[in-house]
C-alpha cells in the first residue's frame, strides 16, 4: 500500500509554465503528477542532479547571450586584470 502525503493546499505554479510543461509531457505520454513523482524519485537517488537542473533552469534563452552561459566565469575585475597581465607578460 502506497502512503500519500498532501504537500500543501496552496501548492501553486505559474500557469504559462504549467501549460508549456503539459505540452512536453503529453508528447512523452506522461502527466504532471507522474513528472513530479519521477523528479522526486530521481532526486532521492541522485541529489546532485538538483545542481544541473537549477543551472539549466536559470540558463538564459537568447540567441547570443544564451550561448555565453557557463562560458564566462564569476571573476571580479581585479582578478581578470591580473590574469590578463600575467598572460600578456608571456608574450613580451
Amino acid at each position: 500500500m502506497i502512503k500519500v502525503a498532501k504537500v500543501r493546499k496552496n501548492f501553486l505554479f505559474d500557469k504559462d509554465m504549467v501549460e508549456k510543461v503539459q505540452e512536453i509531457l503529453s508528447k512523452k505520454h506522461k502527466n504532471l503528477t507522474e513528472a513530479i513523482a519521477l523528479y522526486f524519485q530521481a532526486l532521492v537517488k541522485e541529489p546532485e542532479i538538483l545542481d544541473a537542473i537549477e543551472k539549466s533552469a536559470h540558463k538564459r534563452s537568447g540567441n547570443f547571450i544564451g550561448m555565453l552561459d557557463g562560458k564566462i566565469g564569476d571573476e571580479d575585475r581585479k582578478s581578470m586584470h591580473k590574469t590578463y597581465a600575467k598572460s600578456s607578460e608571456k608574450f613580451q
